[in-house]
């Protein structure tokens, strides 16, 4: 299995273009969804002993109508090392939900995302019974994080994010790792309107 940003970035491109017709149908002012995209780089603090790696981490939101002040989202976002260290190198795909305040230029948020991802081991590790030696393995993963958007324009944004991200892995006696990651990005919104 390996995973790229890129199926992030073609879907992104694919849900703009639908986007895009439906918002010739529908009067902005009754537009009930906003999309936007994100990318940036990571700071990647593995879990593995510790290894770190520098990622690029890219996604998409889809935005809903509010509730009781918060701003509910599907979220899809893809992370892929490209430096990946000696050690240790992780990616994964994930999707999940997003529940966001905005606050004027300032929009907290908080996420939990599910997915699968990839720990490759370039030189292998051994696991900690020293029986075999791990060269890679495929996992599920959960996320939680949040972060911070900041709006520069009706369009343009920076953003800065942390996901606190569990992996399995034999080359630990838990069976588990947790990497922390930190990304700073940009992001942009699609949408031409506000939600009402």
């Amino acid at each position: 299995m390996h995973l790229k940003p890129y199926s992030i970035l073609i879907a992104g491109a694919l849900l703009v273009s639908v986007h895009a017709s439906h918002a010739q149908a529908v009067p902005t002012a009754s537009a009930n969804m906003t999309l936007s995209a994100f990318a940036g780089v990571s700071a990647n603090y593995t879990g593995v002993e510790l290894a770190r790696n520098g990622d690029v981490t890219a996604g998409v939101d889809i935005g809903f109508r509010p509730f009781a002040g918060f701003f509910p989202a599907l979220e899809g976002r893809a992370q892929y090392p490209i430096d990946k260290g000696v050690l240790v190198n992780q990616e994964n795909v994930l999707a999940g939900i997003r529940l966001g305040r905005r606050k004027e230029r300032f929009n907290p948020y908080g996420d939990v995302l599910f997915g699968r991802g990839k720990l490759n081991f370039p030189t292998g590790l051994s696991n900690p019974s020293g029986t075999f030696i791990v060269l890679s393995n495929t996992t599920n993963v959960l996320s939680f994080g949040g972060g911070l958007d900041y709006n520069l324009s009706r369009h343009f944004g920076v953003k800065g994010d942390f996901q606190f991200q569990k992996y399995d892995t034999p080359v630990t006696a838990s069976g588990s790792v947790f990497s922390k990651v930190f990304t700073a990005g940009v992001t942009y919104r699609f949408a031409s309107g506000k939600i009402r």
